[in-house]
């Protein structure tokens, strides 16, 4: 049951950084596009705004990528480290449940053969009676 709520949460996240860095780039593409082509600029003016602003849409996704690899990492770790308590809790509790099972089937034991001492005591009675 954890482990589907992990592989929910991380499926949603991973959706959700996807569709935010795509968002980012075609946003900054169609924002720089629209602003140089609607400024009256000389050629080589232009160039180098266009030169410009890719330089800054490559820093903005790599900070982004940057940030969605460490969340991505965050992520894994606590994934990690919730499956190892998860298996731990499930080792404790099958432990458990093992010294129960021992202990009922041991007391059960001792129940059958004091019963069957018994009868044999009953026995050996009514012979000599």
């Amino acid at each position: 049951m954890a482990n589907n709520e992990v592989k929910q949460l991380e499926e949603q996240y991973e959706g959700k950084s996807k569709d935010f860095i795509i968002g980012a780039i075609i946003g900054g593409a169609v924002g720089a596009l629209t602003a140089l082509l609607l400024a009256p600029k000389s050629g080589k003016e232009l160039r180098n705004d266009l030169a410009d602003q890719v330089e800054t849409i490559k820093g903005k996704t790599d900070h982004l990528r940057i940030a969605v690899t460490q969340k991505g990492n965050d992520l894994a770790a606590t994934t990690k480290e919730k499956t190892i308590q998860l298996k731990d809790l499930a080792v404790d509790k099958g432990s458990q449940l093992v010294g129960t099972v021992k202990d009922k089937a041991e007391k059960l034991q001792n129940k059958v053969e004091n019963e069957e001492k018994e009868e044999k005591d009953e026995s050996y009675d009514e012979e000599f009676i």
